[in-house]
This record gives structure tokens, C-alpha cells and sequence, in this order.
């Protein structure tokens, strides 16, 4: 009866109502079984020989970690056999992959913490199925799954790393702990694990369940990106907390004798809200109190706050966690920016996804080359199948057998590229960094070509001249920009400026950052119905970083000048005049104000004019201007 009130008392405090006809209990093998019929009798639930799954997830977890997920393994291989029988490309595979097999287990991973051979068997899985060529035919693994794992722009595939996302998904449980302490979850977990002192404190104790030590397991990530926003200063150790950004150290595990206090707050004069510049100069090194200096704060204080530094908003994401985690990975390695460049323009090249993979299989040499396929001890001969005149080395394969130079002279945009000797991937990362978006297009798929066209002679016999190739990859181009016509009928104009309703004024914002000097300007223009200029302002911003700060602060220009007054808050300003409305503007119908933040960034002078712009945005403001009706 005891364990019933205890339901009871469960049910008075949640306001959740246990559903007894729909409950289980399950017991221990020690238990006899004229005991395990009382209880259920005076329960009024029903027995079970084992522990049954609730929202597809299993209700014990025991030392066997593996088998109580195992039925993820399972589901992720019956949608592989579903779909393994049918021709995927590369590309295919890879959206399928990103789409449906790694979110099969995301579930589960945002409540318990797989073990690493979990981890490992369902990666097995992916990279199976990502280089077989067709169901049951295996395929070469040219790389490690762990190297696909990397960003598109560090030379990967952008494919989750499972261990690292399982831990960026359940460190969003723990942020929600001191982020959301008055959820009923929070208020649990602190009173049982954590009752006298904070998550990130927190000791790990003998007797957790599996999900507390889960999300206790995160407690490294979260330290790594959470970052107090100084308020009051009053909850912030200089010290002990991280509150510095872009510091290294993140804290600072010195003592200052020289300061009353420990706490932030002795640092910042509370008259002017802005920090005690000499102190600060006197007590920390001159790369610390730079760093400080640069912290923005509040015209008006308010509360500490604890923020995530690893994404703009301050709020915790799995996505910028994740990307953390790869940050501090000992398998990431700094690229050549040439390297990065190139990446990013061929996932920028509007062409079908196989032909991306392609490029990128190419760029890394894992194509089925002779001379790959001997290195392997597959093949006996590395002589060119097309030409059988030298090595089927890349280079050969793609510039110099005399079939591929045939294609490259009736290409006659490209036609220059092929008179050079540098090695491969130079060849490759300067010919595609070199040309424009439209010639890198008709490269790449030129490239594909060659390749298909020299599978063609090898395995179906099928032989093209240079000229038919060519053909073909200037038809192929033609034919997917005919899609794209077909499916965007109109292209629209580029916005323009919107004078505003009735007797209500616009306000148009916008910021310019200068990242060399950390510096920005705001540029900030009110206006009538009839796109009269009302007044035109401009302020210059020292120490400002990043560029969304120079954003941030010309809205909070733009809303001072709203209501006339200086030294408070976007949010606050917003809550004294609750009929002011922001809207997202494009660049194109936000030229003015632009123009005003660029020019006063670059001659580093401020202006405040009513009545009229400066002479450099005069003729921008009578273009948008509105002719009042006859």
C-alpha cells in the first residue's frame, strides 16, 4: 500500500493520472512468486516476464546495453534491404543515408547514452550500404566511415559521427536542467543528484540511473561552450566561471588581491553601466582587459544569464554542439584554405548531387583506376584500357590520354586547360577555383562523363568519339537548365522600399562590420508615407564583434531614435511602445540605410541630420521617394 500512495502522492504533485489498466510491473528473478501475485493483486496491474518498452524505448536498460537497442540495428537494416535492390547513385545514397537512416535511432539517443560498439555497428551499417555498388555486392571501402564524418568543407561527407551526435543530443537535456529549473524534470533530477549546487558541479554519486549518467556524461561539452552574459555581475566569479569570450583559458585561475570583491560586479560602475576602465587595465594582462573591455553590457542590468557561445542566439542547439564536438575531434585536422575554397564551390555548383560525390571522389583519388585497382592486387594490368599506352593514374585518365584530350578541344570554353603539367589535385583545385560558376559546371560534368564513358568501352563495349561526348555534357547542361526554367516561371525583381500605412513612420536599419579593426557603424533612416526624409543618423561602434553585433546595435539605434530617448534596451524599449513592429528587409529595399552605415564606416564619421540624408545617399532617397498624387 505503500508504493500505492506513493503513486498517490506522484499523481497529486504532477497532475499526471496513472493508467493501472494499461501498466505492467516487472520483477526481479529474486522474487518469489506468492509475493509477485500480492503485489499485483493490491496494484490491480498486470504481471510481465520482461520489461516492455514505452514510446519505443526500454523501460529497464541493464548491463547489456547493446541488446536493449538492439532492435535500432535491426530497423536500420530492413529500410537498407528495402531499398538495396534499387539503382541509388551516390547521391542518392547520401540524401537516403541523411534523411532516413540516421534519424532512425535519434530518438533514443536524446534520452540514454549508446554504448561505442552500439555506436560503431550502426556506422558498419551506413558505410556498408553508402560503397556497396548494388544488394549483395560489397564494394570497396576507400576510406574510413570516421572520414565521410567530417564537414563538406573539411574534405567529408557532412554524415553524422553517431557517438559525437548522441552526446550533442543529450547535453540539450542537461542545458534544459539550469536553463528550465521549474520543469518537473529539472526539479526531479536536482533533488535527487544535484540538490545543493549547480548541474555543471555536479558529482556523478554510485547509484544513478542509466539516463542520469547519460546526460551527467555530457557535462564536458556543456562546459566547454556555455559562457556567462554578464548582467549585474553579481553571480559571475572572475575567477572560477567563463565569462571572457574568445579567452583561451575560458577562466582565469588567478586570485586578485586588489579587488573587494570576486564577483564580476566589482568590475562594472553601476552609475554608468560601463566597466571601471582603470581597474580592469590594473588587473588583468593587457590581452585579458582587451577582451573585457569588448563585453558589451546593458544600458539597464539585469539578471546573469548563462548563454552558449557556440551559436548567435545564445541558445543551446545540437547542431552547434555537434559541430563543437567535430571542432575538438583529435581526428580534425586544419585544410589549406585553397582546399576549403574548393570545396565549398563544388557544393555550391548548381549540379546533381552524383555529380558532386563524383567530383569529391575524385579530388580524394577513390575512383576504380587501374592503378588503384593494382595497388589493390585486383587487376594484373595498370596499363590505360582506352589508349593502352601509359598508367591509368587520374591525371592520364582526365587530361592526358589522347580520348580525353579529344574531348577537352571540342569543349571549346575549356579548351585551355589542359595545357599545363602540374600534379593532379592542383590541376584539379585550380582549374575549378579558376573558372566561373557557369564553366565550372560544364568541368565537372565533363569529368563525369569521361568517367562514364570509359566504363561504357570496359564494360558494355560502347564506343563515342571526343565529339559525341562533348555534345553530351553541353546537352546535359542544357537539359537542367531547361528544368530550372521550366520550374521557376518568373524570376522575381529584387525588392524595393515600402513606404509605410496611414500616418505611421519607417524606420529603416541596418549595421557595417569591419573585421580587420573590429569596428562597425550604424546607419539608421526615418521616413513618412510619402518617403520624405524625417531624420538620418549614423554612429561609429569600436570593439564590436562579430558582424551580428553591428546588426544588433543599429536596431538599437533605430528603436532609440523611436522614441526619442538614449541608453536602454531593444526589449525594454520595445515593452514601453508596444505598437512598434520589426520586419526583415532585404538588402535591395534597405539601401539608404546601408549606404549610410557603409560610407560612415569607411570615412569614420558620424552623422545626425533631421530633414534630409548626406550627399552620398541623396540620390538613393529620391528614387524611392513616392510622388504625391495630383
Amino acid at each position: 500500500m505503500v508504493l500505492k500512495d506513493i503513486l498517490k502522492e506522484y499523481e497529486k504533485c504532477s497532475g499526471q493520472c496513472v493508467n493501472f489498466n494499461k501498466s505492467t510491473i516487472f520483477y526481479s528473478t529474486n522474487t518469489k512468486e506468492e509475493m509477485r501475485e500480492v503485489v499485483s493483486t493490491l496494484l490491480g496491474v498486470q504481471s510481465s516476464s520482461s520489461p516492455e518498452k514505452y514510446l519505443g524505448l526500454p523501460s529497464i536498460v541493464g548491463r547489456r546495453k547493446s541488446e536493449a537497442f538492439s532492435n535500432l540495428v535491426d530497423r536500420i537494416s530492413v529500410q537498407i534491404d528495402a531499398w538495396s535492390t534499387r539503382l541509388l547513385s551516390q547521391g542518392g545514397k547520401e540524401i537516403f543515408i541523411k534523411s532516413v537512416l540516421q534519424s532512425i535511432p535519434t530518438y533514443a539517443m536524446s534520452c540514454f547514452l549508446f554504448p561505442k560498439n552500439l555506436c560503431d555497428e550502426i556506422e558498419r551499417k551506413f558505410a556498408t550500404f553508402w560503397w556497396q555498388k548494388s544488394a549483395g555486392k560489397r564494394g570497396i571501402h576507400w576510406c574510413q566511415w570516421k572520414f565521410l564524418c567530417q564537414s563538406k568543407e573539411e574534405r567529408g561527407l557532412g554524415f553524422r559521427n553517431m557517438a559525437q551526435f548522441n552526446i550533442a543530443l543529450l547535453a540539450k537535456q542537461g542545458w534544459r536542467f539550469f536553463n528550465f529549473p521549474d520543469t518537473l524534470v529539472s526539479q526531479v533530477f536536482k533533488a535527487k543528484y544535484f540538490p545543493d549546487c549547480h548541474f555543471l558541479d555536479s558529482r556523478l554519486g554510485n547509484s544513478g540511473s542509466f539516463v542520469w549518467r547519460s546526460i551527467w556524461a555530457t557535462k564536458v561539452t556543456l562546459e566547454k561552450g556555455v559562457i556567462w552574459k554578464v548582467g549585474t555581475g553579481r553571480n559571475i566569479s572572475i575567477s572560477e566561471h567563463a565569462w571572457i569570450l574568445n579567452y583561451d583559458n575560458i577562466r582565469l585561475m588567478s586570485r586578485f588581491d586588489n579587488l573587494h570583491s570576486n564577483k564580476v560586479e566589482a568590475l562594472i560602475n553601476s552609475n554608468s553601466r560601463e566597466w571601471n576602465r582603470g581597474l580592469v587595465v590594473d588587473t588583468f594582462p593587457a590581452e585579458v582587459a582587451d577582451l573585457i573591455l569588448r563585453i558589451p553590457l546593458a544600458a539597464v542590468a539585469h539578471e546573469d544569464v548563462i548563454a552558449w557561445k557556440e551559436d548567435p542566439s545564445g541558445e543551446y542547439t545540437v547542431k552547434s554542439s555537434y559541430k563543437l564536438l567535430q571542432r575538438l575531434d583529435p581526428i580534425a585536422y586544419a585544410l589549406q584554405p585553397v582546399y576549403k575554397d574548393f570545396y565549398k564551390k563544388v557544393w555550391r555548383l548548381d549540379i546533381p548531387s552524383k555529380v558532386q560525390v563524383f567530383i569529391w571522389k575524385v579530388a580524394w583519388n577513390y575512383l576504380a583506376t587501374k592503378v588503384n585497382m593494382m595497388a589493390r592486387r585486383l587487376v594484373t594490368n595498370s596499363l590505360c584500357p582506352r589508349c593502352g599506352d601509359s598508367p591509368e593514374t587520374l591525371i592520364h585518365l582526365f587530361r592526358d590520354c589522347p580520348v580525353s584530350m579529344e574531348i577537352w578541344r571540342f569543349l571549346s570554353d575549356l579548351n585551355g586547360i589542359v595545357d599545363t603539367q602540374e600534379e593532379f589535385v592542383n590541376w584539379l583545385t585550380r582549374t575549378v577555383l579558376s573558372l566561373s560558376l557557369a564553366r565550372s559546371r560544364i568541368f565537372c560534368i565533363a569529368l563525369w562523363a569521361i568517367w562514364g564513358e570509359r566504363n561504357s568501352r570496359i564494360h558494355d563495349r560502347k564506343y563515342r568519339s571526343g565529339r559525341e561526348i562533348a555534345n553530351f555534357v553541353l546537352n546535359y547542361v542544357k537539359e537542367m537548365d531547361g528544368v530550372k526554367e521550366r520550374t521557376q516561371h518568373t524570376l522575381s525583381a529584387g525588392a524595393t522600399w515600402q513606404p509605410p500605412s496611414g500616418q505611421d513612420i519607417k524606420i529603416n536599419f541596418d549595421g557595417a562590420f569591419e573585421e580587420r579593426n573590429e569596428c562597425a557603424a550604424s546607419g539608421v533612416v526615418v521616413r513618412d508615407r510619402l518617403g520624405r526624409i524625417l531624420l538620418s543618423s549614423s554612429q561609429i561602434h569600436g570593439g564590436v564583434e562579430p558582424a551580428l553585433a553591428a546588426e544588433a546595435l543599429a536596431c538599437r539605434r533605430a528603436v532609440q531614435i523611436a522614441l526619442t530617448m538614449e541608453h536602454t534596451d531593444i526589449h525594454q524599449l520595445k515593452s514601453r511602445k508596444p505598437n512598434l513592429r520589426f520586419e526583415y528587409t532585404p538588402r535591395s529595399a534597405n539601401k539608404v540605410a546601408h549606404l549610410l552605415a557603409s560610407v560612415s564606416l569607411k570615412r569614420r564619421e558620424e552623422i545626425y541630420l533631421q530633414h534630409g540624408v548626406p550627399w552620398y545617399a541623396g540620390t538613393q532617397a529620391r528614387e524611392e521617394s513616392v510622388r504625391e498624387p495630383d
